[in-house]
């Protein structure tokens, strides 16, 4: 990403949510410092990964990843951008739902506004030393306009219904799993059930809001959890009430 660029780091790739893979990557970081003599707690190196991935639906194994960057050392920036405001009990995104610690388990987070929160630009949370910095010497913010007033207040106005209103996160919640049972035809959605199946596919974690879908194969049977395929389309789950009956439409 840009991010990156800017940075002008050394970039190592790990596969998409594979903690093993991880673990192999790190390995070889730790033996190419051994060979050339340098020591690990001198670099400042960071684990990046995406607790949500829009593209795919899937949740980030949290949990494997804080313990990997605790045993090599390492510190774990996280993307919370399109979990905040949809996963854990209070909506605080997947440091919530993994009962992770913020600023000790997981050191930098960055967020959007521009999903949950229904404004634009994105925010950094950190330690004071590392915002501090980052207002220093970070060029994406030094180069960046200030937010203007109205998308600021639209922000901390979703952040208190969000906090006022926790019934709004439930009914998010029972949206997505009314939304999983229906695609998986677990007995539990009247006519709808063994229809949408045998249509689509969801290929996407059920935690998440995000659904990917296609048409089935002849693999889904053998495997328990089908694998995103690039001809998958997009479902996103939104909070809405229930309307029971429409009374009375005004033509315009």
């Amino acid at each position: 990403g840009t991010g990156v660029t800017l940075s002008r780091a050394n970039v190592r790739r790990f596969r998409h949510n594979d903690a093993a893979d991880l673990r192999a990557v790190l390995e070889r970081v730790r033996d190419t410092d051994r060979r050339l003599g340098r020591r690990s707690r001198d670099q400042r190196r960071f684990i990046v990964a995406e607790a949500l991935y829009r593209n795919s639906g899937t949740v980030a194994p949290l949990d494997e990843i804080v313990k990997l960057k605790n045993e090599f050392r390492y510190r774990l920036i996280l993307d919370e951008s399109h979990s905040f405001g949809t996963m854990g009990d209070t909506g605080r995104g997947a440091v919530e739902h993994f009962g992770l610690r913020p600023m000790v388990d997981v050191e930098i987070l960055t967020i959007s506004l521009e999903n949950a929160l229904g404004s634009i630009g994105g925010v950094t949370v950190g330690n004071e030393e590392v915002v501090d910095h980052q207002r220093l010497s970070g060029a994406g913010y030094c180069f960046s306009a200030s937010a203007p007033p109205f998308t600021a207040r639209a922000a901390v106005a979703s952040l208190e219904r969000m906090r006022r209103c926790p019934e709004v996160l439930q009914r998010l919640r029972e949206n997505r799993e009314r939304v999983y049972a229906a695609l998986s035809g677990d007995g539990s959605c009247g006519a709808m059930d063994g229809v949408v199946p045998d249509l689509l596919v969801p290929t996407s974690d059920p935690l998440s809001p995000i659904i990917f879908l296609r048409p089935p194969s002849p693999e889904d049977e053998s495997s328990p959890s089908p694998s995103a395929a690039s001809s998958s389309s997009r479902l996103v789950v939104v909070d809405v009430e229930e309307v029971e009956e429409v009374e009375e439409v005004e033509e315009v």
